[in-house]
């Protein structure tokens, strides 16, 4: 038996994906304290591009997240055993452990999360990053029912699930796009407004001033950053906070002097520093299974490659507008 990875071999700031090469290694052996999880379905997420377009980790194998079948288990393990379905929390030991692009995984007991019977092998495999996060920022935005929310990059599978989230919590959404096409779409999915930049001619801020009646939205969550932001900042009210957790844009930000001097707050919301604390990640795993048992949060999928296709699932994922998670199967 052999554990198919896919591994960084070398790296070429150039062509980062030019070095990874899928390459068969032994199977882990189960230490005492320890899980091996054979993974069976892992997405391919912006930030596995990421670290392999950086080089973070060196050679490694990518994978942020996955879904898998318990394998073996070691001396002591007592909260899952042998064939039960579950999910390495490998996001919360990054980069002591190596990811999800392989077969065979071992983790520590307390990174192993079993999956409820109601929840899909491919909506687990999407249970950490995505959810977590936009659980986690609408949480401390702490928005009213009825208020605005605004995002950027709406259409995308975390947006689709901050409308989702929004809605179950009586939270109104202001959603921006660049595709025109992306506004039934949303909109049949919950969404309260949309605002697509390539068909606009007013700007975002004038825009929610008028769908708000003056208001502006409560609060923002920004994963595009650049020039953007300063229509993001100023279409939130006095006091108001927003959140950048990505660079879509950019690694720079503009931002208004007047609405700095009104008040609104311009964070960086990082997923590491908000699962810091023991009590946040298990508010974070209890409210997002939740959320997915009831089918409020529901991940939208895209293709399913082997894993040996790797290449040709990173091609489809990095498409623009390529739908939902595209998955790597073994």
């Amino acid at each position: 038996m052999s554990n198919r990875a896919v591994k960084v071999q070398s790296f070429d700031a150039k062509d980062p994906f030019a070095g990874l090469a899928l390459v068969t290694k032994p199977v882990p052996k189960a230490e005492a304290g320890h899980v091996v999880i054979q993974i069976t379905l892992r997405p391919i997420l912006p930030f596995d591009l990421m670290c392999i377009r950086q080089g973070a980790n060196g050679l490694f194998t990518p994978g942020a997240e996955g879904f898998g079948i318990v394998h073996d288990v070691g001396e002591g393990v007592k909260t899952v055993k042998k064939g039960q379905r579950v999910v390495p929390l490998i996001a919360l030991d990054l980069p002591n452990v190596e990811g999800s692009w392989q077969q065979y995984l071992c983790v520590k007991e307390e990174l192993v999360w079993a999956v409820p019977d109601s929840i899909s092998d491919e909506a687990a495999a999407q249970f950490v990053i995505n959810p977590w996060t936009l659980y986690g920022m609408l949480t401390d935005l702490k928005v009213p029912k009825g208020e605005y929310i605004l995002q950027t990059a709406a259409g995308s599978v975390l947006g689709r699930q901050v409308i989702q989230l929004a809605k179950h919590w009586g939270i109104k959404t202001i959603n921006v796009v660049r595709r025109g096409e992306q506004k039934e779409e949303l909109k049949a999915l919950g969404a309260d407004e949309v605002i697509c930049t390539n068909e606009e001619e007013e700007d975002v801020a004038t825009r929610v001033k008028e769908i708000t009646g003056g208001k502006l939205a409560y609060g923002a969550i920004d994963p595009v950053a650049g020039t953007l932001t300063k229509q993001v900042v100023a279409s939130v009210r006095d006091g108001g906070q927003v959140f950048v957790f990505g660079f879509l844009g950019g690694n720079d930000i503009t931002v208004g002097v007047g609405d700095l001097f009104r008040g609104v707050h311009l964070t960086g919301w990082s997923f590491y520093h908000a699962i810091a604390s023991a009590e946040r990640r298990k508010a974070l795993t209890n409210g997002v299974s939740k959320l997915m048992e009831d089918k409020i949060i529901v991940p939208r999928m895209g293709e399913t490659y082997d894993l040996a296709d790797f290449q040709l699932a990173i091609k489809k994922a990095t498409e623009v507008g390529g739908g939902g998670k595209v998955l790597l199967s073994s």
